[in-house]
């Protein structure tokens, strides 16, 4: 199996978190949902066709990001035949540049890679589409093994947090709609590695780990 991984920068990004009411949090790196949707854009692979994609595996990882900007957002509500107005908070991340991966055959990785070389079909935008990336390049393909080291997320529970080096390290816990366990929660790093209990499907050179789709609920 192989990996393509593009580069991806953007002014600002907001991926919505699972379950928050009320006011509207982001998760630090996209889960592989919104990567799917990253690439799905760049392929020319719109939102009714999002079944095409689900062979392969995706993730992501932050390469840096400039810290949290507050802001708010009016919304419109529809209940019971009318409409109702409101403001929320909304906290976005401020110029964050990720890798992202998509992995599978490797006859298909190389088909992709030559499309999104060739020509990309539409611009992807960071998790809604008032977010437009800065800049973006396709950094290459890399080989995917199993690991039981990763530099981007995974459920808590298969986590080793008795490992000394887990020390140095950013991270932040967040709840995630997946079915890869029974905890909802989910470990992101900004900073470091992580150790796991079990191997699972990572990107040789950055330890990005890798999931299907199947495993993820969107976030609407």
């Amino acid at each position: 199996m192989e990996a393509l991984i593009v580069k991806i920068s953007f002014f600002e990004a907001f991926f919505k978190v699972h379950y928050t009411k009320g006011f509207r949090l982001t998760y630090p790196i996209p889960l592989p949902t919104s990567v799917a949707g990253i690439f799905g854009a760049l392929l020319g692979v719109t939102r009714d066709r999002m079944r095409e994609l689900q062979e392969f595996l995706f993730g992501a990882k932050v390469v840096k990001y400039d810290g949290y900007v507050n802001e708010t957002t009016t919304f419109l509500q529809y209940k019971s035949y009318k409409v109702e107005r409101g403001v929320a908070p909304m906290i976005l991340i401020n110029k964050p540049v990720y890798l992202m991966a998509i992995a599978g055959n490797e006859e298909r990785i190389r088909e992709i890679e030559n499309k999104i070389r060739e020509n990309v079909e539409f611009l992807p935008y960071g998790g809604q589409n008032d977010f437009f990336p800065e800049d973006w390049a396709v950094i290459g393909r890399d080989p995917v093994s199993d690991y039981d080291e990763i530099t981007n997320y995974a459920p808590q529970d298969w986590i080793d947090m008795k490992i000394e080096n887990n020390l140095n390290i950013e991270l932040q816990i967040y709840p995630v709609m997946h079915t890869l366990s029974d905890n909802p929660n989910f470990y992101f790093l900004t900073r470091g590695r992580l150790k796991l209990k079990r191997k699972i499907p990572c990107t040789k050179s950055e330890k990005i780990a890798l999931y299907y789709l199947r495993n993820f609920r969107v976030s609407l």
